[in-house]
């Protein structure tokens, strides 16, 4: 097995301009006024990007362009990791991962979609991608790793009270034994709920809600032990965006003090499924607020359910 370790050479971001307010969403949704107020109030959501001119296509691909546009032979990417939330985001008669990998001009890769764990597949496609390259005899070939879709039905808009889903997009460029930012561990805690992800009837909803603060400190506990360090030397947690009021809880869980926390995106565009740790670790790059050698723990949980964690250390990945 080879040693070279998993690294994000370069991530990538996009996000519709077209930003809408909460309030505005709940009309079109027919939700009452209360629960909106309750998802700002509490949760602390303000604004969606939704973007009714963009298709799924469109949406991925421009985050996959800013980083293909980059590489002086698109070439050396050999895997094309589609990672998505909703299992079916186009008809069965068409491979997005195929269509995506056909857009950004990368016809010899091979394309495929890592889905079965829900909002956390983007962490779990990095972890995949880190194998795959791995196993490979050249050390120059790549994986481009991306997330994004649309959220096209109320259903899947507002989950279980608790979130509300916008538009996002985000590309990371992955090696193995490359330079960029080194990926220090990964962790998951399955939680069995079926498979009905955002659809789970009312008692695995309250099964989930109870278990959801335990479990994701389970899988950071794990992820960090396996980094080789403790809470204390995390320079600052990014979080998936489903619930300020839920991350204070579970911060308080984990015993991370409330500072270490990057809430920023939570307000700007809510929960964007998978893309969600990747577009705050993006974020707080372009703010310049990524320290050389800090650690930064990644989080994220797909219903059915799936507890992420990934320590990743910022070594002037781009």
């Amino acid at each position: 097995m080879s040693s070279r370790v998993t690294t994000l050479e370069r991530i990538a971001a996009f996000t519709p301009d077209r930003s809408v307010p909460i309030e505005e969403l709940g009309e079109q949704l027919g939700l009452n006024r209360y629960v909106v107020r309750m998802f700002r109030n509490l949760h602390g959501f303000d604004q969606v990007r939704d973007d009714p001119a963009i298709d799924v296509f469109a949406l991925v691909a421009a985050a996959g362009e800013r980083v293909v546009k980059e590489l002086p032979d698109p070439g050396v990417v050999k895997y094309v990791l589609y990672a998505h939330t909703v299992l079916d985001v186009t008809p069965s008669t068409i491979d997005a991962a195929d269509v995506i990998r056909q857009a950004l001009g990368l016809p010899e890769a091979e394309a495929f979609a890592v889905t079965q764990q829900h909002c956390a597949s983007g962490l779990a496609a990095v972890d995949i991608a880190g194998e795959l390259l791995r196993a490979e005899d050249d050390p120059s070939v790549r994986a481009l790793v991306l997330t994004g879709e649309k959220p096209v039905t109320a259903r899947f808009r507002v989950v279980n009270n608790t979130t509300i889903l916008g538009e996002a997009s985000t590309a990371c460029l992955v090696s193995a034994g490359g330079d960029g930012d080194v990926v220090r561990s990964y962790a998951t805690k399955t939680q069995v709920l079926l498979s009905d992800g955002v659809y789970l009837a009312e008692d695995l909803v309250k099964e989930f809600n109870d278990n959801y603060v335990a479990f994701l400190a389970e899988a950071v506990g794990k992820a960090v032990d396996r980094a080789g360090v403790g809470l204390d030397d995390i320079t600052m947690l990014v979080p998936h965006n489903v619930s300020k009021l839920l991350w204070q809880r579970t911060l308080d869980e984990i015993g991370i003090d409330r500072s270490k926390a990057y809430f920023g995106n939570i307000p700007r565009y809510s929960h964007c499924c998978c893309a969600d740790p990747f577009l705050n670790y993006a974020t707080l790059r372009d703010e310049g607020r990524l320290a050389d050698g800090g650690l930064y723990l990644l989080t994220s949980v797909g219903l059915g359910a799936t507890y992420a964690a990934m320590v990743v250390e910022h070594r002037g990945g781009r």
